[in-house]
């Protein structure tokens, strides 16, 4: 049998793709829901939380940013915000889930984040009355988000 490379070099057009592809994220690394690679979704990549730079912004122990999906800080409520994401991620390892759409405007990585043993932070900050549902936006749990505010809002 012939050689391959020397085969392609014989055929009447070759196609050589001119516009090479940059990836922001390594796509091994996260789960994108692909059934292809059955090894993807079961390991979990857990992280420490670096600095709580507002209610919205995570800085994580990679230095990355994130922005919590659905959440819209509260001015009034911000420092207790704050001091409630402290406490709770304090000494605690967390994970991130993603939504559809990956990133903001400021290219801050969009997540929802949950602690090592599963506590739904972003949903908490909404129980805890210290921060708003960001309805400008669309996301998966937009609809459970605004029941929770609504519930809080009853029994306050």
């Amino acid at each position: 049998m012939s050689d391959p490379n020397e085969a392609i070099t014989n055929l009447p057009y070759i196609f050589n793709d001119p516009n090479k592809i940059s990836r922001k994220v390594n796509p091994k690394k996260h789960s994108f829901g692909s059934k292809i690679d059955k090894n993807s979704g079961e390991k979990q990549i857990y992280h420490s939380v670096k600095e709580i730079i507002s209610p919205e912004l995570i800085k994580l122990d990679t230095e990355r940013v994130v922005r919590l999906i659905g959440i819209k800080e509260d001015a009034s409520t911000s420092r207790q915000a704050i001091q409630f994401l402290k406490e709770k991620t304090r000494g605690q390892k967390v994970f991130m889930k993603f939504d559809i759409r990956r990133y903001d405007d400021h290219d801050n990585l969009l997540c929802y984040l949950y602690l090592k043993n599963k506590t739904f932070i972003n949903a908490h900050l909404i129980k805890e009355g210290v921060a708003h549902v960001d309805t400008g936006v669309e996301f998966k749990y937009k609809n459970k988000f605004i029941k929770i505010m609504e519930q809080n809002k009853m029994f306050s």
